[in-house]
């Protein structure tokens, strides 16, 4: 921050506005804070207790294999990938030593990097909780001036996230051949808590949570089907900040049992990744940098790069585009490639009429949080590869796979998806 002061791109004070002081780092503290909440209360276990006890789980041996891969996607919709990964490794692990399962075995290895990925691809999908597609949204509005609502980007993210999702377990269906017999006899009560019934804690929890999050898509539904409403002009003037602050606070002060509802001091302890948030703090300040006029970056683009894109077709631009942040978000930092990605991309597409600036930015913000094959690429790929049932090469080679298939996708689907949303 002091560096941009120097140089003159802007004040010291503009540059704490811009990263710490913005709504996107505000937003990540609040969504950490409720995630922490949530995660606190046990209802992640419930969920998956009563989702996998389901009698059409446990038809086949598939199955339970997709519905278990399924539930880690739907869970990830709503939570931070990182907690998420490392509750379903620790519940797969029951079920591999119960089935008998060694770390060797190929059935382990796929489900574990299955889950890992799956839950990857739902951060993508949604805003919720999850600070790289705020991240892009917030650099997208700091380079045109416009937002882009949580509604919007979910309609782009959940088809486009879903069809990824389908393509990785077609082709595992299809390539990955485990040994799957030891399920003859397996039960899944064996492996499943107690479903005990909801505390009033637990109760006010899910329910602040999922009011936050129907209060952060309704203004985009009343945008659709009752235009011009004073709540939905409220809400959109308010921001997707202030909903989460709201149920922090409440949260805070309400008392059950002599106790608050929400721990505060143990959620600012336990439940924030400070490094995350100073990180995400940073990148929003240089996302927004990188497109201001004074720094020369989208002059120098457009006297540069744009000409030579200019005879191409634009299919083609959006490939390399995409291509490109998908392999880079996979061997460097995933806040980096949004930043870096989006950035390049919105100024490209500023500089010429043949690429849409809100297609791009939604197309690099999805593909740059879609990480794979390596530990340095997101935390969750971390615990990945840290899993005893886990495997390296398996991986990294499925991970490469998932990777040309997310770009396919994003390029050939979400891109003019998104054209039909802008």
């Amino acid at each position: 921050m002091p560096f941009f002061a120097l140089t003159g791109v802007m004040s010291l004070n503009d540059a704490i506005i811009g990263s710490l002081g913005s709504w996107v780092t505000m937003f990540v503290i609040a969504s950490f804070i409720l995630t922490y909440a949530l995660n606190s209360t046990g209802f992640t276990a419930r969920l998956t207790a009563w989702f996998m006890s389901r009698k059409f789980v446990n038809r086949s041996p598939w199955t339970f294999t997709i519905s278990l891969i399924s539930l880690g996607l739907i869970v990830g919709l709503f939570l931070d990938p990182v907690p998420v990964t490392a509750f379903f490794m620790d519940f797969s692990n029951k079920i591999f030593k119960e089935l008998g399962y060694k770390k060797t075995d190929r059935y382990p290895h796929m489900v574990t990097m299955a889950l890992a990925f799956s839950i990857n691809i739902a951060g993508g999908m949604t805003p919720i909780s999850h600070p790289l597609a705020i991240l892009g949204m917030g650099i997208y509005e700091n380079a045109v001036g416009q937002s882009i609502s949580l509604l919007t980007y979910m309609m782009y993210g959940v088809p486009t996230g879903l069809l990824i999702f389908a393509g990785l377990l077609l082709v595992l269906r299809i390539f990955f051949k485990p040994d799957m017999s030891k399920f003859e006899n397996f039960d899944v009560k064996n492996v499943l808590d107690e479903i005990k019934p909801m505390d009033i804690k637990e109760k006010i929890t899910v329910g602040a949570f999922f009011t936050v999050v129907l209060l952060w898509v309704l203004p985009g539904i009343l945008t659709i089907v009752a235009p011009g409403t004073a709540l939905g002009a409220f809400l959109t003037k308010m921001g997707a900040t202030f909903p989460a602050i709201i149920a922090v606070v409440l949260l805070a002060i309400l008392e059950v049992d002599n106790e608050p509802v929400l721990n505060l001091k143990k959620a600012f302890t336990e439940g924030m990744s400070w490094g995350v948030i100073f990180l995400v703090g940073a990148a929003v300040l240089l996302g927004g940098v990188v497109t201001k006029e004074t720094v020369g970056l989208t002059d120098f683009i457009v006297q540069n790069i744009v000409p030579v894109t200019e005879s191409l077709p634009r299919i083609l631009i959006v490939v390399l585009i995409v291509g490109l942040t998908s392999i880079m978000t996979n061997f460097s930092s995933n806040v980096t490639t949004v930043v870096l990605m989006t950035g390049v991309g919105v100024s490209i597409a500023l500089g010429t009429n043949n690429l849409s600036v809100f297609a791009i930015a939604l197309s690099t913000t999805l593909t740059g949080a879609l990480a794979y094959m390596v530990p340095a690429s997101f935390a969750s790929i971390a615990v990945l590869y840290g899993e005893e049932y886990s495997d390296g090469n398996t991986i990294f080679k499925y991970g490469a796979i998932t990777v040309v298939i997310t770009t396919l996708i994003v390029s050939f689907i979400g891109y003019p998806l998104a054209l039909l949303l802008q």
